[in-house]
């Protein structure tokens, strides 16, 4: 149709009307004040209209609120000449409240004289594309805050780690310290202090498990494992709190050579969780089980208690994040999310988890995971012998040196306790990175216990830096820290550490190093 404001010649136009008329892509002819003067078939589908009533709208009549602003001052200019075209995205609004994006190319067109005539839009549906685009800025913003999540948990685990580790460090030498025995009095005042930081430990190692699950960056070494083994290592963790409570842990041995697929480390995190909730929510004098059966091509692990049970309205929110469906009313410690850790876990291992209950007769959890073939080789998975926590090991080799670099006055000083139990290793103590190396270089120490965070330069530096010499590249290191991050811990496996100690310091653990460098066993 021609313009009105521009006749034109009949067959001048023919070349013109049969492109506007064929063309796969919206086409449209608009007034210089914004009336749709004429539109093609493509751009009435692109905004899901007919070309009929298109015809007399104005553009604002479609375009999407938030876009008219922007595409009124884009008309302006190029009407005023400031512009002869412009190109845009923009979004429509179809009548049913879809909306569609374009991709908007737009040309002024004028007469002989020079003077604006009217204004010619070529439209292409981009909707798909910017789907497809906003997907991705969602993927990254959230790949983003968990990431943030993520260094926001590690900083906050590490700063309070690091008291911790004073506290529960120190409690344990009273506890345990042979030369200065505790009156019971005393005894039982420690007791509160451990259990106490023991509690709020859980609580930081449970919201760290749940945000690297969230993130998928929490670590699993999927394999065959030895079901009695697990069992048997579960049980043995949660054996005395059974016994403190009163209560019978019963475990039934599996049938011989029965393997299952899946992590060891955290499938004993799975059981020693729902046994240690039996034994929390149960009832004097009861009891509680363990037993495991290989159904076809899958093993059932099943905890039993004889406990409160819980009602039909408890089990539907069983599984929700710090939901401890009443608990938090009794003096039961709880975190409401190590059920919710223990469902995540068993998902990963390919495994699913089942529960039954009923009130005031107890519960069960059923955990089913696939079964595996037993390994060509069995694993040796006899224990090394270990040193008596606590004890004086005069029979062990003297004249032995470790090497302690640690920014931590209060840090340094646990462990100057915990080293006067092993009275055949002579301590040294490094304040910064920089004196850790040049006292290994002058007087190369048998061991080396670095923390991850010094002043100066990370317990990594300092490890390369002493791998670059004869005299200290030999030296064993181990990493004491309060950064529990899986990637810091490989990382600093791969740069040659033999192990990974974490605060809270674990005494025992830290003795059982000492006594193992000492005999010369591998660490």
């Amino acid at each position: 149709m021609p313009s009105p404001q521009a006749p034109r010649d009949e067959a001048a136009e023919a070349p013109y009307r049969l492109i506007f008329e064929a063309a796969a892509i919206g086409m449209v002819r608009l007034s210089l004040q914004g009336t749709i003067l004429e539109a093609n078939q493509r751009f009435a589908d692109i905004v899901g209209r007919r070309r009929a009533d298109l015809q007399g709208l104005h553009v604002q009549d479609i375009t999407h609120p938030e876009d008219i602003s922007s595409g009124r001052a884009h008309m302006e200019a190029a009407v005023v000449g400031r512009e002869d075209g412009y190109l845009t995205e923009k979004r429509y609004v179809r009548p049913d409240g879809q909306v569609v994006w374009v991709s908007l190319n737009v040309a002024l067109l004028r007469d002989a004289r020079g003077q604006p005539v009217q204004l010619i839009a070529v439209a292409e549906d981009i909707s798909e594309r910017q789907q497809m685009q906003d997907a991705m800025n969602s993927a990254r913003a959230a790949e983003r805050a968990s990431k943030a999540k993520t260094e926001f948990l590690s900083r906050m685990s590490h700063e309070l780690r690091t008291p911790l580790n004073a506290m529960l460090g120190f409690a344990q030498l009273l506890r345990v310290d042979p030369r200065h025995p505790l009156h019971p009095d005393q005894r039982g005042k420690v007791d509160h202090i451990e259990r106490a930081g023991a509690h709020l430990l859980a609580m930081l190692t449970d919201v760290l498990d749940l945000s690297r699950i969230e993130a998928g960056s929490l670590p699993m070494s999927i394999e065959p494992l030895a079901l009695a083994d697990v069992l048997d290592a579960a049980q043995a963790l949660v054996s005395n709190q059974a016994g403190d409570a009163g209560l019978r842990l019963l475990c039934t041995p599996p049938e011989p050579g029965l393997f299952v697929q899946g992590d060891a480390v955290r499938l004993r995190q799975i059981l020693v969780n729902l046994l240690s909730n039996g034994i929390k929510y149960n009832q004097p004098g009861g009891q509680v089980m363990l037993e495991a059966l290989g159904v076809g091509r899958e093993v059932v692990i099943t905890v039993s208690d004889s406990g409160r049970g819980m009602s039909d309205a408890q089990l539907a929110h069983l599984f929700e994040p710090f939901n401890r469906l009443g608990a938090e009313r009794t003096a039961i410690e709880g975190t409401g999310i190590g059920l919710v850790i223990v469902k995540r876990l068993v998902e990963l291992m390919r495994g699913r988890i089942e529960v039954s209950s009923r009130h005031g007769a107890g519960t069960q959890f059923r955990v089913w995971l696939p079964r595996a073939e037993a390994p060509a080789e069995a694993a040796d998975l006899a224990h090394r012998p270990r040193t008596s926590f606590g004890m004086l090991d005069d029979g062990l080799p003297g004249g032995l040196t470790l090497l302690y670099a640690e920014d931590n006055v209060v840090n340094v000083e646990l462990l100057r306790q915990v080293m006067r139990m092993r009275p055949q290793w002579h301590l040294e103590v490094a304040l910064c990175g920089q004196e850790a190396i040049a006292m290994a270089l002058a007087q190369p120490p048998d061991l080396l216990l670095l923390d991850m965070h010094l002043g100066d330069m990370s317990g990594l530096d300092v490890s390369d830096a002493l791998s670059m010499s004869a005299h200290t590249v030999a030296i064993p290191r181990v990493a004491l820290s309060a950064d529990v991050m899986p990637d810091q811990i490989s990382e600093a496996r791969q740069r040659g550490f033999v192990a990974y100690l974490t605060k809270p310091l674990d005494v025992g653990k830290l003795l059982s190093l000492l006594d193992r460098c000492a005999r010369g066993e591998e660490l």
